[in-house]
């Protein structure tokens, strides 16, 4: 079993060994062309598209007195031949020596051509209903896009199944919003082409998008710069793991100091200490408000509500993945408002905090009245709109966290938004 990877110049030395010592070359016609180069002197068996079992039938023949290389583009376990060769051997009951050689496959060859989407943790799904009901796909993408994964789509589309892209494109749109996409059309391969393009534009132009097509979604880490796609690994979170004595000293003693300001164990008074923390000034504590228990925003978090926020510097800040409004504007309102605009469809349900936007703020109420959020934290700064914007939100009736006046900013929103988190994340 031979993967030729993402075209010819992805063939790995293993694999160019195992077809120069084979005598058979099986395969479908397509892929064999690719690599008949290589094979020269062999005997090429070539079938067409949907004959799978035809093409393991004649290898494993062949293979009962000869070297066969049946061949699968990529990888032959991600959406290739081997598993009905091994479902073929079972129920037949053939006993033959079988050699498995890897290849690249079409997720890893595009994150290559667009920069690097995939660097961890990510799920690779295919569009394709032939063998897996279309009920079952979008299941799966579903969960795929609530995990925060970075998600590589195969078999996108083709003539008879474009209503398959459509429905996943309108899923991304509902879970993630408006992002930029990698559409990878014959990587690595003859007419390869990149682009990077907005959920929306794919879904006016869905012929961007055919069967050798791979599409690469990001999750809310990814970013997109200068015609590239990257996805950070965060190691500096890991770094963080070691303190020293004399640090913990001084977190000891600033908690000790913490709770002699605003003394008891609740949530309101931890969310107190922390935007005392945050700003070094006691007196904050009188100007936050709350508005209904907060224990609703770490319920909301806890059952896996999106959270949406006005401005990087909160986004950053967050220890959760959240979707940043401000990437999403687009037209003449200020960036904040416009991106909550656009966003407008993800806010119902969604954990929404507003750090540095009055506009944002006012634009959010809007909205609130026909989709609701599950929680908000609004704490916009400054002398024009801040305070009528943070009465607003006080007024809905959805629970919030507001900051009384002209206070406020993005790290008093992020101090809240962190504790809220953190205690979702508690076992108790």
């Amino acid at each position: 079993m031979v993967g030729i990877g993402a075209g010819r110049e992805l063939l790995t030395l293993k694999a160019l060994k195992a077809i120069e010592e084979s005598e058979y070359i099986v395969g479908y016609e397509k892929y064999v062309k690719e690599i008949e180069e290589f094979a020269k002197g062999k005997k090429l068996i070539t079938t067409g598209m949907r004959e799978e079992m035809k093409r393991v039938e004649i290898a494993v023949e062949l293979a009962k007195k000869s070297v066969v290389s049946l061949v699968s583009g990529g990888d032959p376990s991600v959406y290739g031949i081997l598993p009905f060769v091994f479902e073929f051997l079972m129920k037949k009951g053939e006993d033959i020596e079988i050699e498995v050689i890897p290849g690249v496959t079409a997720s890893s060859a595009s994150s290559a051509l667009l920069g690097c989407p995939i660097s961890g943790d990510h799920v690779v799904l295919s569009l394709s209903d032939l063998l897996v009901p279309w009920n079952v796909i979008e299941s799966r993408l579903l969960y795929a896009l609530r995990g925060g994964f970075v998600i590589a789509i195969y078999n996108p589309s083709s003539y008879s199944r474009k209503e398959n892209l459509r429905r996943a494109l309108r899923l991304v749109m509902e879970e993630r919003g408006d992002l930029f996409v990698g559409v990878v059309k014959n990587a690595f391969r003859e007419g390869q082409s990149i682009s990077i393009v907005r959920v929306s534009e794919l879904t006016e132009n869905p012929d961007l998008v055919d069967m050798n097509t791979t599409l690469i979604i990001p999750n809310y880490e990814t970013i997109v710069k200068n015609g590239k796609m990257f996805t950070p690994r965060k190691y500096e979170a890991k770094k963080m793991g070691g303190i020293t004595r004399g640090a913990l000293e001084i977190v000891e003693r600033s908690s000790e100091i913490l709770k002699n300001i605003v003394p008891g164990d609740g949530l309101r008074e931890e969310i107190l200490r922390r935007c005392i923390a945050t700003t070094g000034d006691p007196s904050i504590k009188d100007a936050i408000q709350f508005n209904g228990d907060p224990w609703e925003g770490v319920e909301a978090i806890k059952k896996g509500s999106r959270i949406i926020v006005d401005v990087r510097m909160v986004k950053f800040g967050l220890r959760i993945s959240s979707i940043c409004a401000v990437d999403f504007a687009n037209g003449d309102d200020t960036k904040t408002s416009s991106g909550l605009k656009s966003l407008e469809k993800l806010i119902e349900g969604s954990v929404v905090g507003i750090g540095n936007s009055p506009s944002a703020a006012i634009t959010l109420y809007e909205i609130s009245k026909f989709r609701k959020p599950r929680f908000i934290v609004a704490t916009p700064v400054g002398f024009v709109n801040a305070e009528e914007s943070k009465q607003l939100i006080s007024s809905l009736e959805i629970p919030s966290i507001t900051t009384k006046g002209t206070r406020g900013g993005s790290n008093i929103c992020v101090a809240i938004l962190n504790c809220l988190v953190e205690y979702a994340g508690r076992s108790d």
